[in-house]
């Protein structure tokens, strides 16, 4: 698989509690404990694949469609699509410059509501939930109204602040321009694995959002519990209850 390189972080979503945390490349610490593999270390350090990096806490990447589900929890809790109500996706979104197309291009999803928008991943459905944020009451375009729309839906989430665990992680970015491809994970949004984790499960969960633990509890050596680890609750979002039954039935 050289020189490939991923992350992969599993939720609890009932509890927040991380069940399985990856990284590839990974290394044997086996040889790094106790008596110390010097050489073996030295060559860790030389690797390009960067194996002692943590990919599920420390590399940042565009969320892509992974976000549209808080788009749509935006949309629909602002009022700016009913459910029920339909966009017709011509395969390229034309209302902003450069032109977006959307990924079935140069096909076209036609007549989308909240629930095919996100069945279907489609960019076109998404890019005009942006546009849509963008707009005052009098239709003059605000970027700034709608990059606050989609943060203040990103910080429900946690997307504002690292996640919880107790290992080395990277300060996730909300993205501060282009409503129209923020709206579909684009834009400068930049996450973790385990950021998006919590994200999702939260979505799964209909709305508590967890601070994650990778710690289950402290104990002596005899195994008496010293300290429990048990996550905390950040969060509880009171959105609509048809809000969160349209996201999970598009997901």
């Amino acid at each position: 698989l050289d020189p490939c390189t991923a992350g992969c972080v599993i939720t609890d979503v009932r509890t927040g509690e991380v069940r399985a945390l990856v990284s590839y490349p990974g290394y044997d610490n086996n040889k790094l404990s106790d008596s110390m593999d010097v050489d073996y270390y030295n060559s860790l350090l030389a690797d390009q694949s960067l194996p002692l990096y943590n990919n599920a806490t420390q590399a940042k990447k565009a969320p892509g469609s992974t976000f549209k589900p808080i788009t749509a929890f935006a949309a629909l809790e602002e009022g700016l699509i009913q459910p029920g109500e339909t966009v017709y996706c011509t395969g390229i979104y034309k209302e902003i410059t450069p032109n977006i197309k959307c990924w079935t291009y140069p096909g076209k999803h036609e007549d989308l509501d909240i629930v095919g928008g996100i069945e279907n991943s489609c960019n076109y459905f998404f890019n005009e939930m942006g546009h849509r944020m963008a707009l005052d009451e009098e239709g003059n375009y605000d970027t700034e109204k709608a990059m606050n729309i989609i943060a203040k839906y990103a910080s429900y989430f946690g997307l504002d602040h690292k996640s919880g665990v107790e290992i080395t992680e990277s300060e996730p970015n909300i993205s501060t321009m282009a409503p129209e491809q923020s709206a579909m994970g684009q834009g400068t949004h930049s996450y973790t694995n385990v950021q998006l984790s919590r994200y999702i499960s939260t979505v799964a969960n209909k709305g508590t959002v967890y601070e994650l633990s990778v710690v289950d509890k402290l104990t002596d050596s005899e195994g008496n519990t010293i300290k429990d680890y048990t996550p905390e609750v950040y969060a509880k979002l009171d959105f609509n209850d048809s809000s969160w039954d349209l996201v999970q039935d598009g997901m």
